[in-house]
């Protein structure tokens, strides 16, 4: 009987290998098959998936090493969704079950059945620009790091530096404005104290290479977010940079049904902490922790960069401060209406951008 339903199936991809459970509506299981992540272990799963009627397929780590088998799933016609590992995590721990590469597949299975509501994955959003914006945007938060890793390193050599030389040097300054002055300094009379500074000569070198590179970048990702089509940066506190953070997390704006979805998926959605109303509506909540962390983070310096500059931010956040809410309820207010402005922009450009050129 169950022959004639549409079933389930859910992936778990690593390097060399790809592990797929498919269930039936009731979550029971079918089938488990193991395969190898290459091209013909990719069509002998789709082989088996249409045999076994499924329709949509849960994949973790459509952006990793399952990116090749969700691509070639889309291609296929599936309805591809990504689950997050943690999603499988969790109902692992609750339900006291072993970490295998089966149960991870059947737990990726039904979660997929459970939630509708599941995101698309991201092989299902490709586009040339965006990928190629996701390399360069990635490449250059790798060059930051190093540069960051520099300064780290600039520090402690610093710090071991004889008291007579830092005395010269000076103690006060950022770590980068000491850096180039122990950089140009000489001291003839100590080895030790001249290959330490030799040493931060170079680290300042390495310090002004990256930063030539990453503005080198920057103006890479400005002409591709441009090339986009993308309004985003019109708003008053997102960069090019972080307007290309936003593409690339968000992906296809319209997985998400509306602002509130959008909200809750990157953590700007207060989450109820009250009890006992009843039938009211609750009057207490709390931060999200969860969520997308890194499009709650463009978010927030999104905010704060317009209580800065932007008079209509002050006047919101003034308000909010006025209505009795602390200096962090009013931030959280203030992110939520962002997060509300920027969906619905992504939402409007990809209208716009649908619509046929007249002839």
């Amino acid at each position: 009987m169950t022959e004639h339903h549409h079933h389930v199936a859910g992936a778990d991809p690593h390097k060399l290998s790809i592990t797929l459970a498919v269930i039936d509506a009731l979550g029971r299981e079918l089938d488990v098959v193991h395969a190898t992540n290459d091209a013909a272990g990719i069509e002998s799963m789709i082989t088996e998936l249409r045999t076994r009627n499924v329709v949509r397929v849960g994949v973790e780590g459509s952006a990793g090493h399952g990116l090749q088998f969700a691509t070639a799933l889309v291609e296929a016609g599936f309805d591809v969704r990504e689950v997050p590992a943690r999603r499988t995590a969790q109902r692992r721990r609750q339900r006291r079950r072993p970490k295998t590469d089966r149960e991870d597949a059947l737990a990726i299975a039904r979660a997929t059945a459970a939630d509708d509501a599941l995101g698309p994955a991201r092989a299902a959003c490709r586009n040339d620009v965006v990928d190629e914006l996701a390399v360069v945007h990635a490449w250059r938060a790798d060059l930051v790091q190093r540069r960051k890793i520099a300064l780290n390193q600039a520090e402690a050599v610093l710090a071991k530096l004889p008291i007579d030389t830092l005395d010269k040097i000076g103690r006060r300054g950022t770590t980068l404005r000491r850096l180039k002055r122990a950089a140009t300094h000489h001291d003839d009379t100590h080895p030790v104290t001249r290959t330490r500074l030799a040493r931060l000569a170079e680290l300042l070198d390495d310090y002004n290479d990256l930063t030539r590179r990453i503005k080198q970048l920057d103006i890479d990702i400005g002409r591709l977010v441009t090339k986009t089509g993308t309004t985003l940066c019109d708003e008053v506190g997102i960069s090019f940079t972080n307007a290309a953070g936003l593409l690339i997390e968000i992906g296809d704006p319209f997985r998400f049904r509306d602002e509130a979805a959008f909200a809750r998926w990157c953590g700007v959605a207060a989450v109820a902490v009250s009890s006992g109303e009843g039938a009211s509506q609750p009057v207490r909540h709390r931060l999200d922790l969860g969520g997308n962390r890194r499009v709650n983070s463009m978010i927030h310096t999104m905010s704060v960069t317009q209580a800065r500059f932007h008079p209509e931010a002050r006047d919101y956040l003034t308000r909010k401060r006025s209505e009795g809410k602390t200096a962090k309820e009013a931030r959280r207010a203030h992110k939520r209406r962002l997060a509300d402005r920027i969906i619905r922009r992504m939402w409007n450009d990809t209208r716009q951008q649908a619509q046929p050129i007249a002839a």
